[in-house]
């Protein structure tokens, strides 16, 4: 059995079934059919909730369907071109950034909010900031998946120069020039209608529903490295969201369908 990381022991249990089913469904023929729930519970020694949860993640993305009074069939053997966000630990918030591309459109300095609602309230020595504008794909699709605008503290705006092209994310070029890292981070989710500037970027028509996410990245000391506001395709991205006590130790190990129970011990 491969070794753990940090990063697998902290991931959920559905995930990393998930993830095993994913690797499995690979080497199976399209069109064929996955065995019942019950039996896949009973093989990789997990629950039935646990078997369900981790086919979410494979119907998201577009791997498998549920067919009526015939089971679960596999579509492709490959994940579709979707995202999905975890929301369950600042590692995996974080992660949109090193799974898609932000193609840099525009530059500027602004004045005050900039008539920006998150900025609000939001202390700023120099009173200005590093408005940022672009598009994100995801790394196997052309595609934009998420029109994005971040805004940089005007003390940190010497990385002007260096936002051009494409790259992982801002606040990665903020904390390699400055020597800093982002510690805490703040989401807030939004159902809203699509704005008319965003419209050709996600290719949708104004006013579509999409999902506006809005965060805030912090050091440690409680100061803000960066506000970022992005509208995300909600064909190509889409956001989870899960918690769990904190006392306890997670469950450990990899499984696929020719393993056991003992793969995954508790």
């Amino acid at each position: 059995m491969p070794a753990m990381t940090d990063s697998d022991k902290k991931t959920p249990l559905y995930r990393r079934v998930a993830q095993d089913l994913m690797g499995d469904i690979a080497t199976m023929p399209v069109g064929s059919i996955l065995p019942a729930e019950v039996e896949l519970a009973a093989r990789l020694g997990v629950s039935r909730a646990t078997i369900r949860d981790a086919m979410e993640i494979l119907v998201e993305h577009r791997m498998v369907e549920r067919v009526k009074r015939l089971g679960t069939r596999i579509l492709r053997n490959t994940p579709g071109h979707r995202y999905v966000q975890h929301m369950d630990g600042l590692a995996h918030a974080l992660e949109f950034a090193g799974q898609s591309l932000m193609r840099i459109d525009d530059t500027a300095i602004v004045e005050g909010s900039g008539g920006e609602p998150g900025l609000a309230a939001l202390p700023n020595a120099t009173g200005q900031w590093l408005r940022v504008t672009g598009t994100r794909r995801l790394v196997d699709d052309d595609a934009p998946s998420t029109w994005t605008r971040v805004f940089v503290p005007g003390r940190y705006q010497g990385i002007a120069p260096l936002l051009h092209g494409e790259l992982d994310s801002v606040y990665a070029v903020i904390e390699r020039v400055y020597s800093l890292k982002v510690a805490r981070l703040r989401h807030r989710v939004t159902a809203v209608a699509l704005p008319g500037y965003a419209s050709g970027a996600l290719g949708l028509p104004a006013g579509a529903p999409v999902l506006q996410v809005s965060a805030w990245l912090h050091e440690a000391d409680g100061a803000l490295v960066e506000y970022v506001r992005s509208l995300h395709h909600p064909e190509k991205v889409s956001i989870d969201f899960s918690a769990a006590q904190s006392s306890g130790r997670p469950p450990r190990g990899r499984c696929l369908f020719h393993r056991n129970a003992k793969d995954y011990p508790t």
